[in-house]
């Protein structure tokens, strides 16, 4: 296991079972730590918390089997109860009715460079991980993740990278949940079958995704329990936050302000900042005005989940498949690189 930017990096391959074998002996420790959090997250009795992962078993199984067994290949090496996978898995469903503020997306229109700040709670930022997935019967993934969770935040080697922002909805929330869709699009080879896999795992989850590929093509989609909306495409830079871009639709006033606070930022830097290079965007990531309110963000006390700020910043090459990443809110600090083919890096 190497480090990168204050991340582990390890690799997964060969079948589903292999791949969470792995997953689950790397990260052990981490993944014990993380049912921790969670479980003070969620504030359910376990035998509660079981009952719901009980029915996302059902409904991840039922999406792709695959997944179900790399979960629990994750438990048996893990030495936990499968059920707290699941319930991982399931986290931002079992979590869909808090009002938090997590992170800030943005796309550069034209081209292959995609990022975003990972906003949540402390307590994760000596948690996260870095994997790659080394693939032959599907494209090969390198993700930012947290330990247990099968998908979030990276790029594949069809050249195909997503970005995620929580939503909050006072609507039941019982579909494939957001974590596994994204896992399925870190699995697609084009936007086209992104496109498809939305539509096959139906609704369910509040989110917003970013997608976008190496062609600068891209699309936005805020899913809303029992439905979903493509965002309209601004040009140049499309950004996104914490909210509904229609914000009569399930706004909560702290949330709102907050997001809406981030959001106008990022179009207040995109016409300060005229290039559309990543040295760019990492400078739009890393402002730090509006304190307590800020794009980059210190932690501080957010009811109801505790300290709340900016995990890590990242930032996504698409044609070049690589990652650029920082640990914590640091606004100053660099971010390194990590190469999604490691052969790549090895021959520049």
């Amino acid at each position: 296991m190497t480090t990168i930017g204050g991340l582990p990096l390890i690799t997964l391959s060969g079948d589903a079972r292999a791949r969470g074998e792995q997953h689950g002996a790397a990260l052990k420790d981490r993944i014990h730590r993380m049912i921790d959090v969670y479980g003070t997250f969620f504030g359910r009795k376990e035998s509660e918390v079981f009952d719901i992962a009980r029915h996302f078993k059902t409904v991840i199984n039922d999406f792709n089997a695959d997944y179900g067994v790399e979960i629990e290949a994750i438990a048996d090496a893990a030495a936990v109860d499968p059920l707290w996978i699941y319930a991982l898995n399931a986290r931002s469903e079992f979590l869909s009715f808090v009002p938090a503020t997590e992170c800030t997306v943005m796309h550069f229109a034209g081209t292959p460079i995609l990022g975003q700040n990972w906003d949540w709670e402390e307590r994760l930022e000596p948690l996260i991980a870095l994997i790659r997935i080394e693939r032959t019967d599907a494209p090969s993934i390198l993700m930012m993740t947290e330990p247990g969770i099968l998908g979030k935040i990276g790029l594949n080697s069809a050249s195909v990278g997503v970005c995620f922002n929580f939503l909050h909805i006072d609507r039941p929330t019982n579909g494939v949940p957001i974590h596994i869709l994204l896992r399925a699009i870190l699995d697609s080879p084009s936007l086209e079958d992104v496109r498809k896999t939305i539509k096959r795992a139906g609704p369910g989850r509040s989110a917003n995704i970013l997608v976008a590929d190496q062609t600068g093509e891209r699309f936005d989609i805020e899913f809303a329990a029992t439905e979903h909306f493509e965002v309209a495409d601004p040009g140049d830079v499309i950004a996104h936050t914490n909210h509904y871009m229609d914000p009569d639709m399930f706004s909560v006033p702290l949330t709102l302000e907050n997001s809406t606070f981030r959001l106008n930022r990022a179009y207040e830097l995109a016409k300060e900042h005229t290039g559309r290079s990543r040295g760019t965007m990492v400078r739009m990531l890393s402002d730090t005005a509006n304190p307590g309110n800020a794009i980059c963000q210190t932690y501080r006390e957010r009811a109801p989940l505790g300290q709340m700020g900016t995990v890590c910043t990242l930032t996504m090459d698409l044609a070049a498949q690589n990652m650029e990443i920082r640990l914590g809110n640091n606004a100053s600090a660099p971010l390194e690189r990590v190469d999604l083919q490691p052969h790549r890096a090895a021959a520049e």
